[in-house]
């Protein structure tokens, strides 16, 4: 089957609708794929704003049997559409789908696909996986008491000590009130204010910087497909912003996408606070499922109930370059859980941060 396979390449804002009903079956055709990042909605809305994203089109015997969605980068380099931002990424194919992966970039003219949160939904894909990683998430399809009493099975004490911190919050500071769907530019300006912040603080590059990000927040905010819709959520504490999420939907999933808290109200763990506020609420919004992304974030240790693999990889053709970048992953991996892993974790960041620095000042020409 993968000798027949046939590729064209297209730009994503000229896809028909036959090819978006398409890419919406071929998603919901495999259960791997059930994340909003896979959606159509969500590509076409980055398409509006990014440049070089484009889709891989994959036919055998004159049937679509996958599209590859990808942004092209320098020296004809295929990377996640939305950069950073693509906490799910992958093949949008049946998962029983033979594709020969070299072939399509071959017929693109790439020279590789480059990936670090791949959701392996298709067998093909397997050969290039060079490390893997978790993606904590919150089961709720049996209801909040049934997730919590899990939690507290598995030893984990944390939901009790943050609804006792949000008693104490409404309490003795201002009442509490969660609203878990707004469309106030206002709250999303201010939750992207508080994730910069956070950014400097932590020496890291800002990745709002670049020109489409905010445009695109802002596109994704009033954006709605077939199961996909934005879902801002905000905590006040009294009438002052606590914690803002920025999470996208697919049918019952949500992935909590973008997360920042007022310092002010660091010590009641607010961030924490507006997780389990969604969580409380999912039943009657009918979300079965929050994904909270890759890291090893203390909120994600204190909050999950299960995760998901993803594998950072890459098909390449170039023979050298491909091998230097495998090594550089592979000795990530080495160091991950010794000693070295804090401080080479704090290089990489610095390295990152002076990186970003220094590409602003190139870009804005000073």
């Amino acid at each position: 089957m993968s000798e027949q396979t046939n590729s064209t390449i297209r730009p994503v804002n000229s896809l028909d609708a036959s090819l978006l009903d398409r890419w919406n079956q071929l998603q919901r055709s495999n259960p791997a794929l059930d994340s909003p990042f896979f959606s159509s909605s969500f590509t076409t809305a980055v398409a509006a704003e990014r440049s070089g994203v484009e889709v891989a089109v994959i036919e055998t015997a004159g049937t679509i049997v996958g599209l590859l969605p990808y942004c092209r980068q320098g020296r004809n380099i295929a990377g996640p559409v939305a950069g950073s931002f693509t906490d799910f990424q992958g093949l949008i194919a049946d998962p029983n789908a033979s594709i020969n992966m070299r072939r399509v970039l071959r017929s693109g003219r790439l020279s590789a696909w480059q990936f670090d949160h791949l959701v392996s939904g298709n067998d093909c894909l397997k050969p290039f996986h060079w490390a893997y990683s978790e993606s904590a998430f919150m089961d709720l399809a049996g209801g909040f008491e049934a997730y919590r009493e899990s939690c507290r099975q598995h030893g984990g004490k944390e939901i009790a000590e943050v609804l006792r911190k949000a008693r104490k919050l409404d309490r003795e500071v201002a009442r509490v009130r969660f609203e878990p769907e707004t469309t106030n530019c206002y709250v999303l300006d201010t939750l992207i204010d508080w994730k910069k912040r956070q950014l400097r603080r932590q020496h890291r590059s800002d990745c709002f910087r670049a020109a489409w990000v905010r445009p695109l927040l802002n596109r994704l905010l009033h954006t709605y497909g077939e199961t996909f819709r934005p879902m801002l959520s905000a905590m006040y504490v009294g009438d002052e912003l606590g914690a803002i999420n920025f999470g996208l939907r697919n049918g019952p999933v949500l992935h909590g996408w973008i997360t920042a808290f007022n310092p002010k109200f660091r010590k009641f763990s607010p961030g924490l606070m507006l997780m389990l506020k969604l969580a409380q609420a999912a039943e009657s919004l009918g979300i079965t499922r929050i994904d909270m992304g890759r890291g090893d974030e203390s909120f994600k240790r204190a909050l999950r109930s299960g995760a998901t693999h993803v594998a950072e990889g890459a098909v390449d053709r170039r023979i050298v370059a491909g091998a230097l970048r495998h090594s550089w992953v592979r000795a990530k991996k080495l160091v991950r859980g010794t000693p070295l892993q804090v401080p080479a974790e704090r290089l990489l960041q610095r390295l990152r941060y002076a990186s970003g620095m220094l590409t602003h000042s190139l870009d804005s020409g000073s």
